[in-house]
Order: C-alpha cells, then structure tokens, then sequence
C-alpha cells in the first residue's frame, strides 16, 4: 500500500489546480447559460474569488494528507480502509463532474482532469482493493463511509469559503 498512498494526493491537487484556475473564469463566461438554466450554481458560486476557493481546497488537501499520514502511520487495515474509503469517493467525485459535462453539454472547470484521473483512480484502487484483501462489502461499507467524511467535510470547506470570502471582503 505504501506505492499507492501518496498518489492520492496528488491526483487531488491535479484535479483540483483545474477547478482553481478555471472556475471563475468559467463562470463569468458563463453567466447567462447559469442564469438561465442553473441558477442555484452561480448562487453558489459567483461571490466566491479564487482566493476563497483555494482556501476551502486547502482545507480539503490538508484532511487528504492527514488521512495519508494516518494510514502510513497506523498501517492496520482499518486505517487503510478509511484511505480506500476516501480515495473512492474521491474517484465518485470525478465520475459526478463527468456527469454534470455531460448533463449541461459543455465544459466545467473539472472534466479534462476528471477524465484523466478516473482511470489512474480506479487502478489504484483495484490495486488497494487486492493488497488489502477487503471483501467487497466491507469496500462498499467503507466507500460509503468514506463519501460521508468528503461529503460533511465539503460542508466544512464551503462554510470555510464564506467565512474567508467575507474576511476577504472586509480588508
């Protein structure tokens, strides 16, 4: 497992430098098709600066490693099955940007890197899933387990988002 561990970060940090760059962007070319078809995401995102998001991102990477240290650390198969855990909700992630392309027909900043880590995350984990001899309900379990630590952490990292957008705001 130790060959596969820190290849999750930095498939994070690749996926997420394209949403970094590209999402304001992205959003004030798009401005009318959101307001017209997607309101709730540029609601969403359109007071947010770079800044703010890199922040929340950040915040994401920094849980990411902790997770990674944790693992190497700990190296008892629990640990190593919270890392699977997590790893594939990360993979979950990029199979959801690849809908929303697909939904809204046209590029979002996240597709080109969800398309290249897709397969590199799925081998991973076929490697991880193999080494660490998991039954498939119990990956199931704690891929479950693992889409709810990202999914209460993005609440976390939004809430991080306003809080420093606003700090932001006031300087």
């Amino acid at each position: 497992m130790q060959e596969y561990v820190w290849l999750f970060p930095i498939i994070f940090v690749f996926h997420d430098f394209e949403e970094i760059i590209f999402l304001r962007f992205w959003l004030n070319k798009n401005k009318d098709f959101l307001e017209k078809n997607y309101p709730f995401v540029l609601k969403r995102y359109e007071s947010i600066s770079s800044e703010a998001f890199a922040f929340g991102v950040f915040e994401e990477f920094v849980l990411c490693i902790i997770i990674c240290i944790l693992a190497v650390w700990a190296d008892n198969k629990f640990v190593w099955l919270i890392w699977l855990g997590c790893f594939s909700a990360c993979a979950i992630h990029f199979i959801v940007h690849i809908f929303q392309s697909v939904i809204i027909k046209r590029y979002i900043p996240a597709i080109v890197t969800s398309v290249i880590t897709l397969p590199v995350s799925i081998w991973i984990i076929a490697k991880s899933y193999n080494e660490i001899a998991v039954t498939p309900k119990k990956f199931a379990t704690f891929t479950i387990i693992g889409v709810i630590i990202v999914f209460i952490n993005l609440k976390f990292a939004l809430f991080l988002i306003s809080k420093f957008q606003k700090f932001l705001d006031t300087k």
